[in-house]
């Protein structure tokens, strides 16, 4: 940790918009120099849907990494709604934008700031259909954190619950890939639904979440290959391996 270079933030903030992110040139190199993305560009229009797919290690987290800055790019520029990620304040990109991962690191006193993070968590969890774990806890969202034996799948929930507070983009790194069939239809349904106006990126493994996305970003050897909707894209066999695969 220590040998990591501090995080440097800009001092603007976002206007009003839709949630429009562009990704332009972006490249990212490994320790030896190998690019890991390279030259990446693309647009999510806002308020869309956008399910990142590709082989194993072709770059779908990486990518996912950069587009909420998680990760700066070694070149090129990640840009929502007009104003660079790298030129925001720390509270501006915070509140834009949340992350869920597939194994979640949840931080907190009690499961509702876990949760919350400052908001109300009791909506969030609705969301993320992990309320009703929640109330079956001794003090409910008053919980102690570290007092609560939860499973993957409701580790994994209750992260994507505090991803959800997020108010422009939603970044989604195989979040929904530990709950059972019946919990990841409900989540999956309030996550692509037309109701939820925010800018959505979702890496996925699953032909049925590709199907439902506005665009499809295929990610091959850390360049995008194609965008387009699933539907174009399936016509071509290397895109139906990746699903094989």
């Amino acid at each position: 940790m220590l040998a990591e270079p501090v995080r440097r933030y800009g001092s603007r903030t976002l206007p009003s918009g839709p949630g429009v992110l562009e990704l332009r040139d972006v490249t990212v190199r490994d320790d030896d120099g190998r690019p890991l993305l390279d030259g990446v560009d693309l647009r999510v229009p806002g308020g869309a849907l956008l399910v990142v797919v590709g082989r194993s290690g072709a770059g779908k987290s990486l990518l996912a990494a950069v587009a909420g800055r998680l990760r700066d790019p070694d070149s090129g520029t990640v840009i929502l709604d007009g104003v660079p990620l790298a030129e925001l304040t720390s509270t501006a990109l915070h509140r834009a934008v949340g992350y869920g991962f597939e194994r979640p690191v949840l931080v907190g006193d009690t499961v509702g700031t876990a949760v919350g993070c400052g908001a109300d968590p009791v909506p969030l969890a609705g969301a993320a259909a992990i309320h009703d774990f929640v109330e079956r806890l001794p003090d409910r969202y008053d919980t102690p954190l570290a007092e609560v034996a939860m499973s993957g799948g409701e580790r994994q929930r209750l992260g994507l619950a505090r991803a959800l507070r997020a108010e422009r983009l939603l970044v989604l790194d195989d979040a929904t890939s530990s709950l059972d069939t019946v919990t990841e239809y409900r989540v999956t349904r309030t996550l692509t639904g037309s109701g939820d106006r925010r800018t959505r990126v979702m890496v996925s493994h699953r032909v049925g979440m590709a199907a439902r996305a506005d665009l499809v970003a295929w990610v091959d050897g850390g360049r995008v290959r194609a965008v387009g909707p699933h539907e174009v894209l399936w016509a071509d066999p290397d895109y139906r391996a990746v699903f094989r695969a």
